[in-house]
Parts: structure tokens; sequence; C-alpha cells
């Protein structure tokens, strides 16, 4: 994420991810869209930012920040607290990986739940020494190989 903010702000998030999720498709899917907000709805994360980045079939690229979405996706009745967090060097290098006719929409997502750890620990001056992000993908594949060779043969 660009890091052009001021020092002197006394931000208190927890951790931000950012995500962004790929569709061959002009508009991003609906069911997608009501999954987001029942997420954000749960507390667990908080919806920072968003956007939604668009290559067309004739390859032009269209980039629509929070303010500018419309009714493009069905998020816009969601308060961003951070909203232009994600910026434009962001939404640039991920426009360059958008092939002709996909849309992506592009998530900040804070840790919400994670808050009053990342406090402690900053009081503590405890640092971080790993941090690492595992695909679903792949925690879902360790976790059937583990139990397939937990059961009995």
């Amino acid at each position: 994420m660009s890091s052009s903010l001021s020092s002197s702000l006394s931000s208190s998030f927890g951790p931000v991810e950012l995500v962004a999720l790929a569709f061959d498709a002009p508009r991003i899917p609906p069911p997608v869209a009501r999954a987001v907000l029942e997420v954000a709805g749960t507390g667990a994360v908080t919806l920072l930012d968003l956007a939604v980045v668009r290559r067309g079939d004739d390859g032009e690229l269209v980039i629509l920040e929070a303010q500018d979405l419309g009714d493009e996706v069905d998020l816009v009745e969601i308060e961003l607290p951070a909203s232009g967090l994600t910026g434009d060097e962001d939404l640039r290098g991920i426009a360059e990986a958008v092939s002709p006719g996909t849309s992506v929409l592009v998530l900040a997502i804070e840790h919400t739940w994670s808050r009053q750890l990342v406090s402690a620990a900053a009081d503590a001056d405890a640092d971080v020494i790993l941090h690492e992000r595992v695909p679903a993908a792949t925690v879902n594949e360790i976790a059937d190989q583990a139990e397939t060779a937990g059961s009995p043969a």
C-alpha cells in the first residue's frame, strides 16, 4: 500500500491486507459483493477501502475508486473508514496484470480482531519476526493430507 500518509497521524488500525479478486466478467458478481458485506458485518475484519480495476475487451483500462463506484458494485452502502488507503500506485500495479475482459475487486481489509494484540505487543516492545499469509487452497490441501495420513487404513 502506498505510504504517503503523514507519520504525525495517530491511527490505530490493526494489520491490513490488500486483496485483489479477478473475475472473467465485466462486473463484480453480486454474490461476491454480498459476501464482502456479510464478512465485514461480523466485525472480524473492517473493509477500509475498495476499488474496481477493469480492462475491457478492447484493452481500455478503467480504475474506479470507492467514491466513483456508483452502482458498479453493490458495496456503496458500506462506510469506508480509510477510503483512499489503496493508492494509485497499488491500483496501477494491479492493473498491469489485468487481462482484457477482466474485472478485479480490490479490497483493503483490516484484521480488526488483532487490534488488541497488536497494541499489547507494541506496548511490550515486541518485534514481529514472522507474518505469513497462507492461501486457503494450500491450508485445505495440507489439512486433507494430514487427515488422510491420520486415518486408519
